[in-house]
C-alpha cells in the first residue's frame, strides 16, 4: 500500500505536480490546511483529519459531508498536532493492509516556516520506521526519512545530489559508507556533530550501514 499525506506547511505547486505525475497512491490523507492544496490539485482524497481551524470554510464544506471520504474532526485544544494525528491514521491503515503489503508513506507540507512543527514532524518519522514503513517527508529541495540498519541508494533517480546522515539518537555507531565520495568504515558520531553532512554518491549504488542508532537520511538538491 502506498499512502500520500498532505499537511499544512509549504508545498511548491510545480514540484508537487511533477512528482505526483510519477507516483500513484492507494490512499490520500488531507490534514487540515493541506486540504486547500489537495482541492486545488483535484486530488481524490480518501481521508480528512484535523481540527479544521486553518482551512477555508467553503473548501471544507465541499468535503466534510461526502460519504466517500472518512472524516475525523477534533477540537483545536488537543494533545497532538494535526500532522501527528494524520501519521497515526496512516499507520492504522498500513496495519489493516497486512504484514506482506508494501508500506510506503509520502508526506507533503511537513516543512515550512513553523520550525516547532518542522522539528516535531521530523521526529514523527521514528514510529513508522520502527513499524517497517518507508516514510518520507518530501518538499521541493529535500527528501527526509529516518533509518536504521542497512540502506542502499541507487544513483539512477536519486532525489538529490547531496546525501546527509543526521544522528537522531545520542550516538551512531559502526557507520559504514560504501560508494560515496567520503567513505567511512565503522565510524561513530554523536548527536550534535556534523561528520556525515553533505556527502555525494559516486558509484551506481551506495551502501549505508549503521550498526547502532537511528539517523535522518536527507537527500538534498539546491
Amino acid at each position: 500500500m502506498k499512502i500520500l499525506m498532505i499537511t499544512g506547511g509549504n508545498i511548491d505547486r510545480d514540484f508537487a505536480f511533477s512528482f505526483l505525475k510519477e507516483n500513484k497512491y492507494d490512499k490520500i490523507i488531507a490534514v487540515d490546511g493541506g486540504l486547500a492544496f489537495a482541492d486545488s490539485m483535484r486530488l481524490p482524497i480518501t481521508h480528512l483529519v484535523g481540527d479544521f481551524d486553518t482551512i477555508d470554510s467553503e473548501i471544507l464544506e465541499r468535503y466534510i459531508h461526502r460519504e466517500d471520504i472518512s472524516v475525523q474532526q477534533y477540537q483545536p485544544e488537543k494533545d497532538y498536532t494535526d500532522t501527528d494525528i494524520g501519521v497515526k491514521l496512516a499507520m492504522e491503515l498500513f496495519e489493516k493492509a497486512g504484514k506482506d503489503e508494501m508500506k510506503e508513506l509520502h508526506v507533503f507540507g511537513a516543512t515550512g516556516t513553523r520550525l516547532d512543527h518542522v522539528l516535531a514532524n521530523l521526529q514523527m518519522l521514528k514510529r513508522p520506521m520502527e513499524m517497517g514503513i518507508d516514510a518520507k517527508i518530501i518538499d521541493k529541495n529535500n527528501q527526509i526519512q529516518m533509518i536504521q540498519g542497512s540502506v542502499t541508494l541507487k544513483s539512477d533517480g536519486l532525489f538529490g545530489k547531496y546525501v546527509s546522515l543526521i544522528p537522531a539518537t545520542q550516538e551512531l555507531q559502526g557507520i559504514t559508507l560504501e560508494g560515496f565520495k567520503y567513505p567511512l568504515n565503522r565510524a561513530s558520531t554523536l548527536f550534535g556533530e556534523s561528520l556525515c553532512v553533505s556527502n555525494e554518491l559516486v558509484a551506481e549504488a551506495g551502501r549505508i550501514l549503521i550498526e547502532k542508532g537511528y539517523a535522518w537520511l536527507i537527500l538534498s538538491r539546491d
